[in-house]
């Protein structure tokens, strides 16, 4: 391979990887954001005196829930995808 060739592969390597990594920061703060939410919910739930109330939180938690999941599933994802890239990117040539 030229060098040039390597370099420019590299390079967009990094790029993408510094990408996932910066959407898996973005998760993570979703998932804190989240989990703040739900936590406070259940807080309101123990202080919640009617059952239409209570049933709205329980279900708003059930939501923020499944949200979870699928920001989870999301990062899981994305770190596979990191590593494979990484993986590419060591078994490149230094460009060097």
């Amino acid at each position: 391979m030229a060098i040039s060739f390597t370099k420019s592969m590299l390079n967009r390597l990094n790029q993408e990887i510094t990408e996932m990594e910066s959407d898996i920061a973005e998760l993570q703060k979703k998932t804190n954001t989240t989990r703040g939410k739900i936590s406070q919910l259940e807080k309101d739930c123990k202080l919640s005196s009617s059952p239409s109330s209570l049933s709205s939180k329980m279900s708003r938690i059930t939501k923020l829930q499944a949200e979870l999941k699928k920001i989870s599933q999301q990062q899981l994802e994305l770190s596979k995808e990191i590593n494979k890239k990484k993986s590419t990117r060591a078994k490149l040539p230094s460009a060097e």
